[in-house]
């Protein structure tokens, strides 16, 4: 794999898992409605940035074959192999969409080296519940729709074979559920804290959220966050302050690669 990354600012350490599904990508986080990568705090944050594996025909500049066995701990060896080679033993995450997902694998197979964690909007199968556009059933169809149109175009631009994408969707989904990477057990577990900003809509659905912050012992749930211009000052706000709060100033620290 060529795993591509960028680096802004200086200070306390936050690894960015950005938003747009198997396209998670730095560029996308300009479709959200506040950046963390072009907006927080130079001065404060050392933000790291990174185009994962997939996302290369979303115009990322990692790149890499898939092969049998793999699944989302893959994405996750990239993640931690990227800290391991800049010497981060200690960060923040922060992430959006898929973020989330890549963010509870990591606290669950890493604890010691994540000091707090803000989850934008998670992915999950769920139930409707209180966003305007209802579903029927669980929104198992949605997961199906993005990661399909991920690999149409995957296979179009001959970067992958049928085979491979279809073992890739069944490791990754197929008898899976709530946010695909952790149960709700091993969710319980986590020590970590976190701060969950609410999802509103069939792909990233409210009770995911919710469920997130019922189950993890030090989570708290933000349900207004980007419904107005208000709730998205105030929302940075909280993250910022939650960031410092539970950083750690960067040290000298050197990789074990």
């Amino acid at each position: 794999a060529k795993i591509h990354y960028q680096i802004r600012g200086s200070g306390i350490p936050v690894l960015l898992l950005a938003p747009g599904g198997m396209r998670s990508s730095i560029a996308m986080w300009s479709n959200m409605p506040w950046n963390p990568w072009s907006q927080l705090a130079p001065e404060r944050f050392k933000v790291i940035g990174m185009d994962q594996r997939s996302a290369q025909v979303a115009g990322g500049r990692s790149s890499a074959s898939f092969a049998a066995g793999d699944g989302w701990h893959t994405f996750m060896e990239d993640q931690v192999a990227l800290l391991d080679y800049l010497g981060i033993r200690s960060s923040l995450l922060l992430g959006s969409c898929i973020g989330p997902s890549f963010q509870l694998q990591l606290l669950h197979a890493y604890p010691e080296r994540f000091t707090g964690a803000v989850l934008l909007q998670p992915i999950g199968k769920s139930v409707h519940t209180t966003e305007p556009s209802a579903w029927t059933g669980i929104n198992e169809e949605a997961t199906m729709h993005w990661f399909g149109a991920w690999a149409d175009q995957m296979e179009d631009e001959g970067l992958a074979k049928p085979e491979e994408l279809r073992e890739l969707y069944e490791a990754m989904f197929e008898g899976r559920d709530f946010v695909f990477t952790v149960t709700r057990e091993q969710l319980s577990s986590i020590q970590t804290p976190m701060l969950v900003f609410m999802g509103l809509d069939l792909y990233h659905p409210s009770e995911t959220s919710r469920e997130i912050a019922r189950l993890a012992p030090h989570a708290q749930l933000v349900e207004q966050w980007k419904q107005s211009p208000e709730a998205l000052s105030e929302a940075v706000r909280k993250i910022e302050q939650f960031l410092l709060e539970h950083g750690r100033p960067l040290k000298a620290e050197h990789s074990d690669l």
